[in-house]
């Protein structure tokens, strides 16, 4: 969720109040873009990108122009999975839990823009976790029949035994 602040228009006399859902009707744009979106863009998205997207993409997808899975998005099909490994500090320190990712696996089934979005510990885990995946292989997201770059979670669990 993003939250942004109300500020009033150059009239002073109406506000806009939350996110945009569409255009505005008074033609402002909340920032040096253009379109009534937020930000450097133009169209009605949020961020530098062009269109309703959210982020520097282009079109209806977040960030580089990766899409979610759902409304005929498909999501990415695991392939090949490496583990990853536990750190001598962690092992030592008895570190145990999830490393949560944010994933962006491309139209090739290659991650990429892999980005920490629950830490585990400081000790090496995160890197850990990081380096793993960028080793792992999917079947592609698919726009209908279409290969695309599709955002997924990834959680990788690590408990001592």
């Amino acid at each position: 969720m993003i939250v942004l602040n109300a500020m009033p228009l150059a009239a002073g006399t109406s506000y806009q109040i939350g996110m945009p859902e569409a255009a505005s009707s008074l033609q402002f744009s909340q920032g040096p873009g253009s379109g009534g979106g937020v930000g450097e863009g133009t169209g009605t998205g949020i961020g530098p990108g062009r269109g309703p997207g959210l982020g520097p993409g282009y079109g209806g997808g977040f960030g580089g122009g990766a899409y979610r899975p759902g409304n005929n998005v498909s999501a990415p099909t695991l392939i090949t999975q490496v583990r990853p490994n536990y750190t001598p500090e962690a092992m030592q320190r008895k570190t145990q839990g999830s490393v949560i990712l944010d994933v962006v696996v491309d139209c090739n089934g290659v991650p990429s823009a892999i980005r920490v979005a629950r830490s585990l510990d400081p000790h090496g885990l995160d890197d850990e976790a990081v380096r793993a995946v960028q080793q792992w292989r999917f079947k592609p997201g698919r726009m209908g029949e279409t290969p695309v770059d599709v955002l997924v979670k990834i959680v990788l669990d690590f408990k001592i035994y």
